[in-house]
């Protein structure tokens, strides 16, 4: 046997200290983004991907269903059935994507696909006077006929009580549901 060439020698160690640096570039750049990595950005990659998740609200509620838009503070999520619920992004407790699914630590930093504000959506029906449901924070429930929406303040026409408004800050509203 030949004895051991020095140059290949050196070239193969060269080699595998490159490959160590490189893991070590690679963790260190993961590490930085899940650093950098914001609620409104995962929301966005699960809504891409069309990923059922389980949505808990500060009022102890749990959402289920696939996140269809991810606005600058709210998202929305539809169930099976249909139904979609507008969360703030302020008041969501936890978020748990489908269990079938690999899923990594948040790295994502992206901003929301729209630029609306949930006040904005709820403005945006208004015209139609829909039935609505808000949960305001403290977790009560108000239901009722969307009458209008403020600068910060919507109105609605109460559900059972003729006549009876009631004024809801934008700020408190935590959870929407808008019935067609």
């Amino acid at each position: 046997m030949p004895p051991p060439d020095p140059f290949v020698e050196l070239l193969d160690e060269g080699r595998a200290e490159a490959s160590v640096a490189a893991r070590g570039r690679e963790r260190a750049l993961g590490r930085m983004a899940e650093e950098g990595a914001r609620l409104a950005g995962a929301l966005v990659d699960l809504a891409e991907r069309r990923s059922p998740v389980a949505v808990r609200t500060e009022a102890g509620r749990s959402h289920h269903g696939v996140l269809v838009e991810v606005g600058t503070d709210y998202c929305r999520l539809r169930a099976d059935t249909g139904a979609e619920s507008l969360l703030r992004l302020s008041a969501i407790a936890s978020v748990r994507p489908h269990r079938g699914e690999r899923q990594r630590a948040a790295t994502s930093d992206r901003s929301p696909a729209s630029d609306q504000r949930l006040l904005e959506v709820l403005a945006r029906a208004a015209g139609d006077r829909p039935r609505v449901v808000l949960v305001v924070r403290g977790g009560d429930v108000l239901a009722g006929r969307l009458r209008s929406v403020g600068i910060d303040v919507v109105t609605l026409h109460l559900d059972g009580e003729e006549g009876q408004g009631c004024y809801v800050p934008e700020g408190a509203i935590t959870e929407a549901w808008l019935e067609p």
